[in-house]
């Protein structure tokens, strides 16, 4: 499927792939093995400047449909989470998912208890199916009335780690992201959060600033 888009003075032509589906427990070497494999299995014969090929991966609350969008910010198999503003997290960067469960956290660290098991669980591929998750912790959907939709939260956080297991496949990148989305959630000091937020730009920074926080890193499971 193809639609083109106006874009000011130029166009894209967007290629509809198909559905992404992960579920379960599969672990990220498959989970990695499939995304990547469905990008080359659409994309080989398509690519060209001005394309951008738009995989469906999740239904949303709203009836909306969550996006993953290929050509992403970097090279190779880099892919962006089409993030609507809609959704309550801005435009969808670390940054600003990461301040949306601070002010969770800050609503209620009891009620954030309960949301991190489920981010965790996602984190460590225990289950990739948030619907499932959702069903299994029952009430999480409607815990906050701080920031944006849980639902769309933990969707959005589960293809954000996937993008960064492509992308870093040989670094900590999931793992940065978790911890990085943790640290931010408990950091005390406003002040220090402020230069943090500033100044992490890799795993060992950020382990600088857990440290001095008194924060424990956590490795991912699979």
């Amino acid at each position: 499927m193809r639609w083109v888009v106006s874009m000011a003075k130029k166009q894209k032509t967007r290629i509809k792939g198909p559905w992404i589906i992960i579920k379960g427990n599969m672990p990220r070497h498959l989970i990695v093995k499939k995304v990547v494999n469905t990008f080359i299995k659409t994309e080989y014969r398509k690519k060209g400047k001005g394309i951008e090929f738009w995989y469906p991966v999740e239904k949303l609350p709203n009836g909306e449909m969550l996006y993953i969008v290929r050509p992403g910010h970097k090279k190779n198999f880099d892919f962006k989470v089409d993030v609507l503003r809609n959704y309550g997290f801005g435009e969808g960067s670390h940054k600003e998912i990461a301040k949306d469960l601070r002010r969770k956290r800050k609503e209620s660290s009891k009620k954030f208890e309960r949301l991190l098991v489920a981010i965790t669980e996602i984190f460590n591929c225990s289950e990739n199916d948030v619907d499932v998750l959702l069903k299994k912790n029952r009430g999480i959907k409607n815990l906050f009335r701080t920031g944006g939709s849980t639902t769309a939260l933990l969707k959005i956080l589960k293809w954000l780690f996937i993008m960064e297991d492509i992308v870093y496949w040989d670094n900590e990148g999931r793992a940065f992201l978790f911890n990085f989305l943790g640290y931010v959630s408990q950091e005390k000091s406003e002040r220090t959060l402020k230069i943090a937020l500033n100044s992490i730009k890799n795993p060992q920074k950020l382990k600088s600033f857990m440290k001095k926080a008194g924060i424990e890193w956590i490795s991912c499971d699979t």
